[in-house]
């Protein structure tokens, strides 16, 4: 398949639009397929389908790897999709309304009633809809592929970008949880549908009109050994406040490049990140928030603000940015988000320090880093700060302008060369990190900061008590060690660029600045397992408030079960904000999604209490919150949840928006900076994997969410952990 779309794509590209009308016949079924699998209507159905096509057509010489045109065909038609759900907002009754005896009584009855009237196959297709249902997403998009879209799991498989064995399982668990005369009607009323003769021919006439675009000069289309990052961004969801994505896939990397190697593409995105992030960024929101917290969002900001208030429109940045992404002759990649008419510039270095299996790795050697980072003669600037995705990576920054931004490279470029610590910054940084641990201390005593509380004891296995001792004890030889050995790493390195510096100038000028630099190609360790200590029933801390944790370790799922999970941590949020008797027990509920290593999922709950509150209430209080999202007829907000989901990953609005929905106090250099934070963290994190993300998470319905809460919310996963008041000597 891969061959024969190569050779197609040049002919096509040559001017053969035979080779296009071969093309058509080829994936016309698998993408109407798909696009009926998202909108449920077989006549609009063949309009998308067209649509994807004559995109597709137009815009044929910008796909980089030839090999990936099936999987190209699938983002554009499920991003057409996604454009006319939200024009249409069709108002669909849920399967979670309609008994399921219902459905099976109805099932053949009016098929075999029926089948020879016009209205017939109305029916069929509402009932096999409604049948789809019931299964599980991966499940219904493969089921749907395989019959309707006459697919072979090979072809899905290549589709989808999973593997053969993977589409294999799906389609016969599909296939075990249908009963015998309803896969029989899947199959039968799929598979009879044929496409009008007048689609193929309806997209061959309109493209004898079009002309596609020429190949860029010296860009031969050949297989790149670097595919392109899907488009990043962070969601608002519903005007709760926002978090960052959860850790979805393992951190991207790139193998490095003997050529430096450039792509573009138009992009937008919507930000969500922090002014100064010390602590860790999880998936949940907490139910009381302090505007004086670390880690305080703009975005918080943002959804308080007033709706009707008189935003200042933009001019500067009005419209999206362009994306470029292209990899050094050394290896480290660099995304610019180029702003044209900005005068702003920003420079953001990610690089890995995280909690490896060498035994030396501390959880509070990051912000030590960072302090230095700042202190040393010659760091970045007193910009420069620290963030945790998650492989725990030191972020530096540079902020300027057009005019200084090449002195941000050479700031950065002196510390990936090897930037010595000195003992007069270690003097000062020490002193300082136990402050801030003070700092959250005293928040955590006001029922403030529940997740830095699971983050320290869960994540790290460690207490504000063993953390304090740990930056008390550490050498500076140790953390010089440390950065020389696991930090700079060519293949763990990336820097993201935002403002108005032109792409091809940056391009070259990085290259002579930093492309030249030696870094050290190693395997960076894989984080350790969470600690022992997680499993505990108790433990102690410096703070004069008991905490209540409950963790349920997850071997991580499939892919389409992360989204349902994080919808699941939403609900359950929501449950508990709304809870009057929860609010009366306890001062803090923090619920979320966690990857804490590649191979654990983490759901959990964890909350402050009230003084003299009986710990067992609050446990069955989350209990009696929780055991409704067993029940679909309790999530019928999910749906909801996921396409909004899916429609701020896939389509984000523009700059100008995110202008319009700022307060008046935040200026649009800070804004234009922190989304390149943002953008920069979350391209280090999820690289390519967001359309398959967007994907996932649009189609998670109710029952997704049963289903998920059933198999890992359970009694045998579950962690429980109780911090209590340290007793003074």
């Amino acid at each position: 398949m891969e061959k024969d779309d190569v050779q197609l794509i040049h002919r096509i590209l040559s001017g053969d639009d035979e080779a296009f009308s071969t093309l058509v016949q080829k994936y016309q079924k698998s993408v109407h397929a798909l696009v009926w699998r998202k909108i449920g209507d077989f006549h609009y159905a063949e309009e998308i389908t067209q649509d994807t096509f004559l995109q597709a057509y137009k815009k044929l010489s910008t796909l980089k790897d030839p090999n990936q045109l099936a999987g190209w065909l699938y983002v554009i038609a499920n991003r057409l999709c996604i454009d006319w759900i939200r024009k249409q907002k069709p108002a669909q009754q849920s399967l979670e309304n309609t008994a399921v005896k219902a459905i099976d009584k109805i099932t053949y009855e009016r098929y075999l009633l029926e089948q020879r009237e016009t209205e017939a196959a109305e029916h069929r297709y509402e009932i096999v809809k409604r049948l789809l249902e019931k299964l599980p997403e991966s499940e219904r998009t493969v089921v749907t592929l395989y019959y309707l879209g006459e697919m072979t799991a090979k072809e899905i498989g290549k589709f989808l970008g999973v593997s053969v064995n993977t589409i294999t399982s799906r389609l016969k668990r599909a296939r075990e949880r249908l009963k015998a005369s309803e896969e029989l009607l899947i199959k039968e009323t799929l598979g009879g549908w044929q496409l009008p003769n007048n689609l193929f021919e309806n997209i061959m006439r309109q493209v004898a009109d079009l002309d596609p675009v020429p190949s860029p000069p010296g860009k031969p289309l050949l297989p790149w050994v670097a595919f392109s990052a899907a488009t990043v961004l962070v969601i608002l969801l519903l005007g709760m406040g926002n978090q960052y994505l959860a850790r979805f896939q393992k951190p991207y990397s790139l193998d490095a490049q003997s050529e430096p190697t450039i792509e573009i593409i138009e992009a937008l995105a919507i930000l969500d990140t922090d002014a100064k992030l010390t602590v860790r960024n999880q998936v949940g929101q907490a139910t009381d928030l302090d505007k004086s917290n670390i880690g305080l969002r703009v975005s918080e900001e943002v959804s308080q603000s007033n709706a009707s208030e008189d935003f200042p429109m933009i001019t500067a940045s009005n419209g999206p940015p362009i994306v470029t992404r292209f990899t050094l002759s050394n290896g480290i990649r660099v995304v610019n988000l180029h702003v044209k008419n900005s005068k702003d510039v920003g420079i953001f270095s990610y690089l890995p320090l995280g909690l490896v299996n060498d035994g030396k790795a501390k959880a509070q050697w990051s912000n030590l880093i960072m302090r230095l980072s700042v202190r040393t003669p010659g760091p970045i600037d007193y910009h420069t700060s620290s963030a945790e995705t998650m492989a725990d990576n030191t972020r530096l920054e540079f902020r300027g302008n057009t005019d200084t931004w090449t002195q941000g490279l050479a700031l950065h470029a002196k510390w990936l060369s090897g930037l010595p610590f000195s003992v007069e910054s270690f003097t000062k940084a020490v002193p300082n990190a136990l402050a801030e641990f003070g700092y959250i201390e005293k928040n955590l005593a006001t029922h403030k900061l529940a997740h830095a509380a699971w983050n320290q004891v869960f994540r790290h296995g460690e207490t504000d008590i063993v953390m304090r001792e740990g930056i008390r004890s550490v050498q500076l030889s140790d953390l010089q060690e440390y950065r020389d050995m696991h930090l700079v790493q060519a293949d763990r390195v990336l820097l993201c660029v935002i403002g108005g510096v032109d792409p091809e100038t940056l391009k070259g000028t990085m290259e002579k600045q930093l492309g030249t630099i030696k870094l050290t190609a190693k395997t960076f360790p894989n984080p350790t397992a969470p600690p022992d200590m997680a499993k505990a029933q108790n433990a102690t801390w410096d703070i004069n408030v008991t905490h209540y944790m409950e963790t349920y370790a997850i071997p991580r799922p499939e892919n389409e079960d992360y989204p349902a999970l994080y919808i699941a941590s939403v609900l359950l949020r929501l449950a508990c904000m709304q809870d009057a008797e929860l609010k009366k027990i306890t001062g803090h509920v923090y619920c979320g999604v966690d990857l804490v290593t590649p191979e654990q999922v983490y759901f959990y709950v964890s909350a402050s209490l009230k003084t003299n509150t009986d710990i067992e209430k609050v446990k069955q209080r989350i209990r009696e919150l929780m055991n409704p999202l067993k029940q679909s007829e309790n999530n019928a907000q999910a749906p909801v949840l996921a396409q909004y989901l899916s429609a701020e990953l896939s389509a984000p609005p523009d700059l100008t928006m995110l202008m319009q929905q700022k307060p008046k106090n935040i200026t649009e250099t800070h804004m234009l900076l922190q989304l390149g934070v943002t953008w920069g963290m979350l391209e280090y994190q999820y690289g390519e994997t967001m359309p398959q993300l967007a994907e996932a998470s649009g189609d998670v319905t109710a029952a997704d969410v049963v289903s998920v809460v059933t198999r890992y919310l359970t009694k045998k996963n579950r962690r429980v952990l109780v911090l209590t008041p340290r007793v003074p000597e």
